[in-house]
């Protein structure tokens, strides 16, 4: 009998010990579906008006998707017109053996295949942009560098100094995501 009432004093006495409640943690209110994980850092930062996690801001957002034949041209900017080869913005056509994207009224900058999140105006301020056209190689070429494999990013600067993203999405037909920056650059 001794032994159960000491086990007893034992048990209340580790039921106090080992149950505490700090009545300055946040608990959820009783309206909420779920209780939110949140740990001391992130509770004082907030508590102190200071957001430490770096929020990456977008840069560019996808626009329109293009698909066109050869020898058509589009445009960077709405209505996003399909028009004649040397009619809009980027020609898609004929290059000597190979088809290519031709710059009408842009210049280019071939990014190559990059992560488009990770393109920044001062990026794009230190690229060289040229008239040249880039070049797609046949399927299956042995010979011929293709300069736009899919997934392939190309910066666009108009004669005013605004930037666009294309990025290749297919070949035959062209398939191209157009991207116009989030605020003006």
């Amino acid at each position: 009998m001794k032994s159960i009432f000491q086990s007893v004093a034992l048990l209340t006495i580790s039921v106090f010990l080992f149950n505490c409640s700090n009545t300055n943690e946040p608990v959820p209110s009783a309206n909420s579906q779920t209780a939110a994980v949140v740990n001391s850092d992130e509770l004082s930062n907030a508590k102190m008006g200071v957001n430490m996690v770096p929020i990456k801001q977008e840069v560019f957002r996808l626009v329109q998707t293009l698909t066109m034949p050869q020898g058509k041209g589009f445009n960077l900017t709405s209505p996003f017109a399909i028009t004649s080869e040397s009619g809009g913005d980027i020609g898609w056509g004929a290059y000597g053996c190979y088809a290519a994207l031709k710059p009408v009224k842009v210049s280019f900058s071939n990014l190559k295949i990059v992560d488009i999140a990770s393109v920044t105006p001062t990026l794009l301020s230190t690229l060289p942009f040229n008239q040249s056209p880039i070049a797609n190689a046949p399927a299956g070429s042995a010979f011929w560098t293709n300069y736009m494999p899919v997934k392939t990013v190309i910066a666009c600067k108009t004669a005013a100094g605004k930037y666009y993203l294309i990025e290749v999405l297919g070949d035959n037909p062209l398939k191209v995501n157009i991207y116009h920056p989030v605020r003006p650059l």
